[in-house]
């Protein structure tokens, strides 16, 4: 389905490579002044950032983040084999955020290791690719995110509101499409059910009665301040079919659309038409 994606990223990708660590093998106390994507493709270690230490291992990586100071050690018996990607810019921050990292929490799991390792390789080779191979290397860096699967322990309550300000945010920018409830549900990435107890718990409503809200609102809005016909503002509020809408609409406002026009016209203008 439709989503919001930014026009363009401020994004610049510094360096890439991989390591085959040795036996305890240790970096830092460091600080540094770009981010840094570590990703173990196998073996163990240790990563400490600002006083807490994560135990790694195949299929999970961690974050350094600008400013922070931070070391970390391969295991003595099975040390770690790791790819990494640094990059900077004033989309960063964003970037990982979104994804569920952030300075307090900078570990990740993969969600599907073939691919996770795909994309590191990617980023590695795309060093020699002739052409615009950042382009390319940001991509990859993307898709690399994408695989991203944070397991991390939250208050209750702001999940909740993580999950409808998702939800929500979803909903109001593509309410207009043929959007279900099972589609917002695998945006926010829970199932339907969850969804729905999310909704009843935060609003008192359905998600699909949220979402037939939002559209008849705009409707309304629509025939308020606008010159579009019955039709034109039907289709654009996500209903297919006009009859149906005319329904519903007569059910939450208790006037038909016409009368919805008219009344807020003759109520605010004094007549029955919009003003120029």
């Amino acid at each position: 389905m439709n989503s919001v994606w930014p026009v363009h990223l401020e994004l610049h990708i510094n360096h890439c490579g991989s390591e085959h660590c040795e036996p305890g093998h240790s970096f830092g106390p460091v600080i540094r002044n770009h981010f840094l994507i570590h990703y173990v493709d196998s073996g163990k270690g240790i990563f400490s950032a600002d006083g807490k230490t994560y135990s790694l291992s195949k299929g999970q990586g961690f974050v350094i983040f600008p400013g922070k100071l931070i070391s970390y050690i391969s295991d003595a018996n099975d040390p770690w084999i790791y790819s990494w990607i640094g990059f900077s810019g004033e989309g960063s921050l964003a970037l990982l955020s979104g994804v569920g990292v952030t300075k307090d929490s900078p570990v990740f799991d993969s969600s599907n290791l073939r691919l996770s390792q795909e994309y590191m390789g990617r980023l590695e080779t795309g060093v020699n690719l002739p052409g615009n191979r950042e382009y390319a290397m940001l991509g990859c860096l993307l898709l690399f995110l994408s695989t991203i699967d944070i397991q991390i322990d939250h208050d209750s309550g702001n999940m909740l509101n993580d999950y409808t300000t998702k939800a929500t945010d979803y909903i109001a920018q593509n309410f207009a499409y043929d959007i279900s409830v099972d589609d917002v549900a695998r945006h926010v990435n829970v199932s339907r059910s969850h969804l729905f107890r999310i909704f009843k718990e935060e609003f008192g409503l359905s998600i699909q009665q949220y979402l037939m809200n939002v559209r008849i609102s705009t409707a309304a809005e629509m025939l308020s301040t606008t010159d579009y016909s019955i039709h034109e503002i039907c289709y654009s509020c996500g209903f297919k079919d006009c009859g149906y809408f005319a329904k519903v609409f007569q059910k939450q406002k208790e006037l038909s659309p016409t009368q919805y026009r008219s009344q807020y016209r003759i109520r605010h203008y004094g007549y029955n038409s919009q003003p120029k």
